[in-house]
């Protein structure tokens, strides 16, 4: 139900391209005359961020593509300065649909830098007459903006954006549960260690399972103790660290735990912002490194599931 999609490179466009006949935006934009030409020619849209793609544009016979402006408003990545805008604008002429720029601290809503973008941009907006794209998902829930488009990301997969946000309390969905077997379950007695480093020592004797999931297959490395783990839909929590492709969780939650029973690390009924936090990361660090050595399901939910 998307009215459009965006994506990072132009080879991702392409893919898409060949499922979707919708407007698709490249956020990167182009980086070689052959991008602009691939992009007219398969109606794909480009982002323009700074003077050398200007420049490279310049270069290719017209009709160009379309072309959203991107500019600096306070980010301090890519953008064009602000005062660069109507020069820019004016080299695109026809070309140029959109303006965008993005919020640097909008998962902090009191951060004064957010109203300070919000003004640079709006002044632009006003001074061109051209619609505007600013809102992430952070914006989006924390300062209720909308302009002719907007931009989710992060909450498409039912994380959080906001810093200590409660996704559920913000009614997002999880849209991807990892899931991995117990592969083993061996009683530790008091005083033994657990893992690399030796750690983690127990404190009585206790089950201590054994999952095929690490950092090698996209589990934080550096996930603490305590982290939570489903197993049979019982927390377990993490115990000495995380391994290549195996980490192991106390099991004395779960007494009728067995081998071969499925355990959850995010996803339904564990939100991966906890994860995350447990971490010392961020959820998508979580969702973008996923299932390296994963076997992956794709299952179609209903427009009213989200």
């Amino acid at each position: 139900a998307a009215d459009g999609f965006a994506v990072a490179t132009l080879a991702e466009a392409l893919s898409l391209r060949a499922a979707s006949k919708k407007s698709i935006l490249v956020f990167q934009g182009g980086q070689s005359a052959d991008d602009y030409r691939l992009a007219q020619q398969h109606q794909i849209t480009l982002i323009i961020h700074c003077q050398n793609q200007l420049d490279l544009l310049e270069t290719v016979p017209q009709p160009w593509p379309q072309i959203w402006l991107k500019v600096d408003t306070g980010m301090g990545r890519m953008g064009v300065a602000t005062v660069d805008v109507e020069a820019a604008r004016h080299r695109l002429g026809d070309a140029c649909r959109h303006l965008m720029s993005h919020l640097a601290c909008a998962d902090v809503p009191s951060n004064p830098l957010n109203l300070t973008q919000i003004e640079r941009f709006d002044r632009l907006l006003k001074s061109t007459g051209l619609p505007g794209s600013l809102m992430n998902s952070a914006g989006l829930i924390s300062l209720q903006g909308g302009y002719a488009s907007v931009r989710p990301g992060i909450m498409l997969y039912g994380g959080s954006p906001l810093k200590n946000g409660d996704a559920a309390g913000q009614q997002l969905k999880p849209v991807m549960t990892v899931q991995a077997p117990l592969i083993a379950i061996n009683v530790r007695r008091a005083g033994e260690s657990i893992g690399y480093g030796a750690e983690f020592v127990c404190d009585e004797d206790m089950p201590i399972g054994v999952v095929a999931m690490g950092y090698g297959d996209g589990y934080p490395r550096h996930a603490a103790n305590g982290t939570p783990v489903l197993v049979k839909g019982v927390e377990c929590p993490l115990v000495g660290r995380v391994s290549m492709d195996l980490l192991t969780v106390d099991l004395r939650p779960c007494s009728d735990a067995k081998p071969g029973d499925l355990a959850t690390l995010w996803g339904i009924g564990l939100g991966v912002d906890r994860v995350a936090k447990m971490a010392d990361t961020i959820a998508y660090d979580l969702l973008c490194n996923a299932g390296g050595c994963c076997q992956r399901e794709y299952v179609s939910m209903g427009e009213n599931d989200g």
